[in-house]
């Protein structure tokens, strides 16, 4: 198999009607939240994510050629976890409809499209990140393969431009999914403060950072593993007309400036206090817009307080992030692994639902199995 982005390892070689890709979730640092009018999930701010390693889908796609597709429909089945999943068809389909312009050879087979996650569903994982990562990497590699039996002057040999293409169309299928096909930070968004930055795609903060920020790992406290009562579509559409969007925009490029400055000089107390800061940002937008709404819940606050005080107790460099959602992100620097988890076993486990809490190493990105 082979590892996509700063880890090389020996391919193995798949035929050209099946290909399989495990694809990373991440957790935003600054937050993607509001969307650009005009475009197709086009953001609205600047954002930048780890992927979480160890928490990924894993999606296998085979096409069967059809000899007459007379009605020129897009021809699919979807299964999650081995079952057939209807529900999730519609999502599917529309990712294929607006991939097809870029692949219309897709109207010329029929696509079985099996996915499995490795974290249970309904935990707060950003998996639809994960799950239109791995889809979106799975139909780059066809287009990929297709283009090298047809002509020796092929783009996408590039790895870096198969990726920018495999990250539009993850973008297409779930904004955030786009930052997962690296294993370096992903930034997405146009913003002054990377030249690279595109609102189409996203890009690797290949930029060198900072040791002390280099090796850390994420433990998600799952606080509630229910249905969010507001989506995150509802709530992108909700910064419409929030009356303090634009000065919410402003901040973030504000933010991702500082935080890739932080990154780069291992400002570890810095980056703490802005990663902290931008998760609750984005929650203060939900709790005032119109109408406004609450997801954080109050052993969410709990465990924040917690890690707060242990944290001023003993200086460990850790900090909280949130998604949209009411589970609790801590991110940690590893050389404290034994702490912090004795931390989460002595103290946090009370404020977890069941006890759940799943953990992950940060920085690897895709593999092609």
């Amino acid at each position: 198999m082979e590892r996509l982005g700063n880890t090389k390892l020996t391919l193995k070689m798949t035929n050209n009607n099946c290909v399989i890709y495990r694809c990373p979730s991440n957790i935003a640092l600054v937050k993607y939240w509001g969307k650009k009018e005009g475009g197709v999930q086009l953001p609205a701010n600047p954002s930048i994510s780890w992927t979480l390693s160890d928490l990924h889908a894993t999606t296998k796609v085979t096409r069967t050629e059809i000899e007459a597709n007379f009605s020129r429909d897009i021809q699919f089945d979807f299964y999650l976890a081995g079952e057939r999943k209807s529900s999730f068809e519609p999502k599917i389909r529309q990712f294929l409809e607006r991939i097809l312009p870029f692949m219309p050879q897709i109207k010329d087979f029929k696509w079985k499209i099996e996915s499995t996650n490795n974290f249970p569903h309904g935990t707060g994982i950003a998996s639809s990140a994960a799950g239109f990562g791995a889809l979106a990497l799975c139909f780059a590699e066809f287009q990929r393969m297709d283009f090298e039996s047809k002509s020796e002057n092929n783009p996408m040999r590039n790895e870096g431009e198969f990726l920018k293409i495999a990250s539009k169309y993850a973008r297409l299928g779930s904004g955030s999914a786009c930052r997962s096909v690296y294993g370096e930070p992903g930034i997405w968004g146009e913003t002054v403060s990377w030249e690279e930055a595109n609102d189409e795609f996203a890009v690797p903060f290949n930029s060198e950072v900072h040791p002390s920020l280099k090796n850390w790992a994420d433990v998600v406290l799952i606080v509630d593993d229910g249905e969010k009562s507001v989506s995150s579509t509802q709530g992108h559409d909700l910064l419409k007309e929030h009356p303090y969007a634009q000065s919410r925009y402003n901040q973030a490029q504000i933010n991702l400036s500082r935080l890739l400055s932080l990154m780069q000089q291992g400002d570890v107390k810095g980056f703490i206090s802005l990663v902290e800061s931008e998760a609750l940002q984005l929650h203060s937008m939900m709790m005032s817009s119109e109408p406004y709404y609450l997801l954080i819940r109050p052993n969410t606050v709990a465990l924040i307080e917690k890690i707060w005080r242990k944290r001023s107790e003993n200086q460990w460099p850790m900090a909280f992030t949130l998604d949209a959602g009411a589970n609790v992100h801590l991110l940690y620097d590893k050389s404290y692994t034994s702490e912090v988890m004795n931390f989460i076993e002595a103290e946090l486990l009370p404020y977890c639902k069941n006890s759940l809490y799943l953990c992950s190493d940060i920085g690897s990105g895709p593999i092609k199995i």
